[in-house]
């Protein structure tokens, strides 16, 4: 058994006392009623992160209320009295295993759903502009007055009292990340001349006067952790200094402080706040450390911390008393219990490619690349066990035929795995390739772990044919091939010069000093990134307009890719087709239809996958039933990769 005694030592925030220093932080679920109320579907996906026994599960983005507060679809509408019954249920469904439950409460402010934003003037002071990131463009908004500011007071008092009569111990304000609150505290944003603007203390009354309201509400029933952000990172943004500042003049109407990073308001600003791969793991652990420092009372850390040792190390070395992980255990629910047994290599990684905020974003139910059961816990909480034990054939050892033969296997079928290279892996061992991905080499790694089951039988360096196939009688065949890439027919495709992005990220292939990408999907700006790091002169060029770069990434994914494109001095060249390649360049129009040559040593294509129609047409019929799964379906990333391997599997 591995000890994490840091980690699983109890303590005592306000009245309240936690089992240990993990939480669970605000996570979208999107998984509510329309009009703001608990469903099953949400418990579940909440009620797993205390089964698997972290010491605090929040439930996020609740709405203070709907008529001024809502942020976004299918989120708690915690204005309304008639929550509180399902929130009950909620309540006693976390704390089952004797986690603690907490929510967030927020106000979107300038950010607010656009029917409120239509009826309401919903923003601190007369800040011109509001970002829409549905949208994806910006809308006016204006300032709220005396009596709104008011209004939307009571109105926070009011959701903490009905967390109490609900059964809540803890509640968590945001304060982070742009929302109403932050937009009150930052020079940012408040613009007002009144008592609500101007200095620091100015700025900080909306928040004292609200946190004040609370605690005459509720007293000490409650304990409040408040979310800052460390820094906006906005150079007219809050920063350490004045956040540390801040946080001294709110401390005695709080209980914990939540030092979480960045802005949702501004796009340069999202990625860092939930890290893509592309950034460092510890993120904000420094930030943090400063804030702890600083302050009297005890403080929550989070930013792309993915294991409990590292979460010990913190708490050992004075950084923070809490330590928040939450996409790690969307991965998997249960890493609390796994490590504190010691079933470390048991742990599913995360891979931080922000899927399931992605999907929250746009007010769909929460999904996660590599935990296809995660929100649909209601469907698959438990895989049950095979009817009756079947034959499969996977054909096909990337992705999705190691998700079908790993979940075929755990219900009991039998499963033989053919695989033509010598190595599992298929398109995964591509994505995982460069150095920045190392959270996708750690789930390659374990996906490979988990297929040496007694029940899987793989074979390598074995290309299955029809004639194989049959052999084996199976009762079920899966084809799990994946795809090839897309060469396009233009003069000078086929010199020594050009080579695929596959082979450049595995460094099977040598390029040049001077690279062109063709491709601008996120591959091909992964694969730059890959090249710019080695000090290459790297050019990517794409008939795709500008906003669509990378746009099979998930926005912060893109915006931080973009970030680092532009730092390693890649030259990107939008509505750019490729003509030609020669021995010195890339032969290029434009929109224009102007040519132009770039100069070149190497050419890297990167156009995307095709399924090879032929050879999944000669490996049907081979069984009763049969299925095509991954990218030899629909080329795509990890998600729907993994997705419809399992998906299959889980059902046959």
């Amino acid at each position: 058994m591995t000890k994490y005694d840091n980690v699983f030592s109890p303590i005592k925030i306000g009245n309240v006392e936690i089992k240990n220093r993990i939480e669970i932080p605000p996570m979208l679920s999107c998984s509510a009623t329309s009009d703001g109320f608990v469903t099953q579907e949400m418990m579940e996906f909440y009620g797993n992160f205390g089964g698997g026994g972290a010491g605090i599960v929040t439930i996020g983005d609740s709405a203070v209320d709907y008529e001024y507060g809502q942020g976004h679809y299918h989120q708690l509408n915690l204005g309304d009295y008639r929550v509180v019954q399902g929130l009950s249920d909620f309540v006693e469904y976390i704390q089952r295993t004797g986690a603690k439950a907490s929510i967030e409460i927020n106000h979107p402010g300038r950010m607010a759903s656009a029917e409120i934003l239509g009826k309401y003037p919903i923003a601190p002071s007369a800040v011109p502009t509001g970002w829409d990131l549905v949208a994806n463009r910006r809308r006016a908004i204006t300032e709220m007055d005396q009596g709104l500011i008011d209004r939307v007071i009571e109105n926070y008092a009011r959701a903490a009292y009905h967390c109490v009569a609900a059964g809540f111990e803890m509640i968590m304000i945001h304060g982070a990340h742009g929302n109403l609150l932050a937009q009150f505290v930052s020079p940012a944003t408040n613009k007002r001349t009144d008592k609500y603007g101007g200095t620091l203390e100015n700025r900080a009354r909306f928040v004292i006067e609200l946190l004040g309201a609370i605690r005459s509400r509720v007293g000490k029933c409650l304990a409040i952790e408040y979310r800052v952000s460390g820094s906006e990172m906005d150079p007219n943004g809050m920063k350490e200094a004045e956040t540390i500042e801040f946080i001294k003049l709110i401390q005695d109407k709080i209980d914990l402080v939540h030092v979480s990073l960045g802005m949702i308001a501004g796009p340069q600003q999202i990625y860092h706040m939930a890290q893509p791969t592309y950034l460092p793991h510890n993120y904000n652990v420094e930030r943090a450390a400063a804030i702890k420092k600083a302050v009297k009372i005890p403080v929550t850390c989070i930013g792309s911390i993915i294991d409990l040792a590292t979460a010990d190390s913190i708490i050992a070395d004075g950084k923070a008393d809490i330590v928040a992980m939450g996409r790690p255990n969307i991965a998997d629910p249960q890493l609390v219990n796994k490590s504190r047994r010691g079933a470390l290599d048991e742990i599913r990684p995360c891979i931080r490619c922000q899927a399931c905020g992605e999907k929250a974003s746009v007010y769909l139910p929460v999904r996660c690349s590599v935990n296809p059961a995660a929100g649909r816990e209601t469907q698959y909480k438990y895989l049950r066990p095979a009817e009756k034990n079947r034959k499969v054939v996977i054909i096909g050892g990337g992705p999705s035929g190691m998700e079908a033969a790993i979940i075929a296997s755990s219900r009991g079928h039998k499963v033989v795995l053919f695989e033509k290279e010598q190595e599992l892996g298929g398109a995964l061992r591509y994505a995982a390739a460069p150095s920045f991905k190392s959270d996708m080499k750690r789930y390659l790694d374990w996906l490979i772990k988990e297929t040496k089951q007694p029940n899987i039988d793989i074979r390598l360096s074995s290309k299955a044919t029809a004639q194989i196939v049959k052999k084996e009688k199976p009762d079920v065949v899966i084809i799990a091939i994946g795809a090839e890439p897309i060469i396009p027919k233009i003069p000078g495709v086929e010199k020594k010069n050009v080579v695929w992005a596959g082979d450049v990220d595995l460094d099977k292939v040598s390029t040049g000093k001077k690279v062109v990408v063709a491709g601008a999907g996120m591959t091909g700006c992964e694969t730059a990134l890959h090249l710019a790091l080695q000090g290459k002169k790297v050019t990517i060029i794409d008939m795709l307009k500008s906003y669509e770069i990378a746009k099979d990434a998930s926005l912060a994914g893109r915006l931080a890719l973009m970030a680092l494109l532009e730092q390693n001095d890649v030259k990107i060249k939008t509505e750019t087709c490729l003509i030609e390649i020669n021995d010195k360049a890339a032969v290029v129009t434009d929109c224009q239809g102007k040519k132009q040559e770039i100069p070149a040593d190497t050419v890297v294509l990167s156009l995307g996958l095709k399924p090879s129609s032929k050879l999944i047409e000669s490996l049907r019929g081979l069984a009763d039933e049969e299925y095509v799964i991954g990218d030899c379906r629909t080329p795509g990333n990890v998600l729907p990769a993994i997705h419809s391997g399992f998906n299959v599997a889980a059902e046959i």
